[in-house]
């Protein structure tokens, strides 16, 4: 009977930790697609990556200091600075974002993803919470911020 229920108990942890390693890879997916379609200015798939009850912090180069309180209002937000990137480069509009030391934390259909941006004048720390929903990722909250470096 004791040798069953540790058998029980290593099935139950080996089909937990599975299902993290699936739900980290689709984290990791989503993570990718959101920063490519942010990157290359793909309004209608970014806007997509978006719960519709979101939230945001922006960072100071936003000049909006408040929290965005939906979906809506983060796109309006967002919207400036696509528009912004666009008229800098119109031949090849695009904004560089490469996310280093990407951490991914679950917690049931909840992710937790944090990293850094890294530019000459400024430290960027990004926390993105994201929740299942259908079998999709969305974004629930970004909260961005920064440290000045000089």
């Amino acid at each position: 009977m004791k040798q069953l229920l540790i058998l029980l108990l290593c099935a139950f942890a080996y089909k937990g930790f599975a299902q993290s390693s699936a739900d980290s890879s689709e984290v990791a997916t989503t993570m990718n697609s959101f920063v490519d379609a942010f990157s290359n200015l793909k309004w209608d798939k970014f806007s997509a990556f978006f719960a519709d009850d979101a939230t945001a912090f922006f960072p100071p180069s936003a000049r909006d200091p408040y929290r965005a309180n939906n979906k809506q209002e983060i796109l309006n937000i967002f919207r400036k600075v696509f528009d912004h990137a666009q008229q800098q480069n119109a031949t090849n509009p695009h904004i560089v974002i490469e996310p280093l030391d990407l951490r991914i934390q679950l917690a049931g259909t909840t992710a937790i993803v944090t990293f850094t941006l890294k530019d000459p004048d400024l430290f960027g720390r990004r926390t993105i919470v994201l929740k299942k929903v259908d079998d999709r990722w969305l974004i629930l909250h970004l909260h961005a911020s920064g440290v000045a470096l000089r």
